[in-house]
């Protein structure tokens, strides 16, 4: 009697198992997990840098300056202050973030953005415009095509020179307040074309020029001409 139930129960047992299961070997659920991957924003940074220029003439602004005679670039498309001149001490936020590359298949890659900039001192360009309080004019041959953004950039550059200048005449002009102008032209030497400002003063129509510069277009370097030498020497 105690083998026919348990015959029974086996058969019943057996019954409950599906055709498919009874053909399967049965496999143990394993849980992966997955590791979390985060974008991590790159923390904002504090400096403080020497403005040198704004440049325009990329897909991105720029702003460039120097720190420890260490030339800087960073990408300028978040700040809208264009105050800034040359030689100003601006306190700076940055942070490093892409830039995708025209012409490249747009390419990502990091650079450093502005995200806010402001002047905390006066360069000498800022003190030249306060102290000096005059207009610095320029004329230019129409025959060179000069255009008129670039214009404005050899007047940077010129105010640039004569705020930092240690020519006696010119420091002799700024103190006395005499007019100042300069001219501009093209010119070629060494094979290499520059652009000539002849800086010089105007008083009771007498024009006197006190300093020749050349400028090397694709640099934005400085050159004073010494005349008795006939040679050209950096101006920083």
């Amino acid at each position: 009697m105690k083998e026919f139930f348990a015959i029974l129960i086996l058969t019943l047992c057996f019954s409950c198992i599906s055709p498919e299961s009874k053909n399967q070997p049965q496999e143990k659920t394993v849980t992966k997990t997955v590791p979390q991957i985060e974008a991590k924003k790159d923390s904002i940074k504090i400096d403080t840098i020497e403005f040198v220029s704004y440049n325009d003439n990329f897909d991105y602004t720029q702003l460039n300056g120097k720190k420890e005679n260490e030339e800087i670039d960073f990408v300028n498309d978040n700040n809208n202050d264009r105050s800034f001149l040359r030689g100003d001490l601006i306190a700076i936020k940055w942070k490093n973030d892409t830039i995708y590359i025209a012409g490249d298949g747009e390419t990502p890659q990091i650079a450093q953005w502005i995200v806010s900039a402001k002047k905390i001192k006066d360069g000498n360009v800022s003190k030249l415009r306060k102290q000096y309080g005059k207009p610095i004019k320029y004329h230019y041959s129409k025959e060179d095509e000069i255009s008129d953004s670039y214009l404005e950039h050899l007047h940077d550059l010129a105010e640039y020179y004569i705020a930092n200048s240690k020519n006696d005449l010119v420091k002799l002009s700024l103190k006395d307040k005499i007019d100042l102008a300069y001219s501009v032209e093209k010119q070629t030497r060494d094979n290499k074309e520059y652009y000539v400002l002849g800086i010089y003063t105007e008083s009771e129509n007498k024009i006197s020029t006190i300093q020749w510069l050349y400028i090397a277009p694709e640099t934005d370097k400085i050159y004073e001409y010494d005349l008795p030498e006939d040679k050209l020497i950096y101006f920083p």
